[in-house]
């Protein structure tokens, strides 16, 4: 049988495939002794509800989460959804997978995306933050690693290619901005619009699960992110000292609070239309994300977003 995804499951079929364990608990029977274990499992396309009753205690120990996992089963309803009843579960023994099969990726198209931001790239006029954009795109496994990563974990543009979508976002944003504002330095904008975030490469692993690295939970995308920039930008001669701190200070400071976890608050203006586009993407993205996820209810309300800590009205 070839891959069934949990969007293709349909009430009473039988499916052999490849799944991703997102959640497991072991629960125990009402009316008899022993325990019985409940899954949650995914891939790319969404989750779905899973439960198996024999060896439940062994599987919950020898199969832990985020692990692939190849489960023949049959699909049954329960509470009004689709329920996979397994048979058979065990650790999938392949070699080669695409982790694309099992996480969430950008709704846009990567090549369309970054044929974008190196237009947008090719204006930046400064010849010093042209060699510096030039050392990191021209790297071909930084660039790999910048196209591919998630923007976070959860809240915003949580899936692959999602730090190529909102840095696109942010940039082309900051490229509008300055044509409002024309006293601002649209080449640093553009280029802290670009680089704010790319700590987030080495802040995030997305093999089958997106999580934090240990340099993630220990630094921060941040601190990262400005050692990334001051490494490339000690290969360029006489980078200037000014145009230097200004880049890092963006990056240092695009959280804009110290109660986010900012090391700086922005302190000037180049800085501060940072920060704000930043925000403002991030918002604009959780705001959309509760409409997607609701399309087709008949309800005006999408849920509680931990995020934005409100209710979202979709109507």
């Amino acid at each position: 049988m070839g891959r069934v995804c949990v969007t293709e499951l349909k009430v009473g079929q039988k499916i052999e495939s490849v799944f991703i364990i997102k959640n497991k608990r072991l629960v125990n029977y009402r009316e008899r002794t022993g325990q019985f274990l409940t899954l949650v499992l995914g891939d790319c396309t969404g989750k779905v509800d899973a439960v198996l009753w024999q060896d439940a205690e062994d599987v919950y120990h020898s199969l832990p989460r985020g692990e692939l996992v190849t489960v023949t089963g049959v699909v049954k309803e329960y509470s009004g959804s689709p329920q996979l009843n397994i048979f058979t579960i065990s650790a999938y023994k392949g070699k080669e997978y695409n982790p694309a099969d099992f996480l969430p990726v950008s709704p846009r198209s990567r090549e369309e995306m970054l044929n974008n931001l190196m237009t947008l790239l090719a204006s930046v006029k400064n010849t010093h933050l042209q060699s510096l954009l030039k050392l990191f795109f021209s790297d071909t496994n930084w660039l790999e690693a910048f196209t591919s990563a998630p923007a976070a974990k959860k809240n915003h543009h949580a899936y692959l290619g999602g730090l190529l979508e909102h840095s696109l976002n942010v940039a082309t944003a900051a490229e509008r901005i300055a044509g409002v504002y024309p006293k601002v330095d649209r080449d640093l904008l553009i280029t802290g619009a670009v680089l704010h975030d790319i700590g987030k490469i080495k802040e995030y692993s997305y093999r089958l699960d997106i999580d934090f690295t240990d340099q993630g939970r220990l630094l921060g995308h941040i601190i990262l992110g400005v050692q990334m920039v001051e490494e490339q930008i000690n290969k360029i001669a006489a980078f200037p000292k000014a145009l230097r701190l200004k880049l890092l200070h963006i990056i240092a400071s695009h959280h804009g609070q110290y109660e986010w976890q900012s090391p700086k608050r922005p302190k000037f203006t180049e800085a501060a239309i940072i920060h704000q586009l930043d925000q403002l993407d991030a918002i604009v993205d959780m705001f959309s994300s509760v409409s997607e996820q609701n399309d087709g209810n008949n309800s005006c309300w999408g849920g509680w977003v931990k995020g934005l800590e409100r209710y979202v009205y979709i109507g």
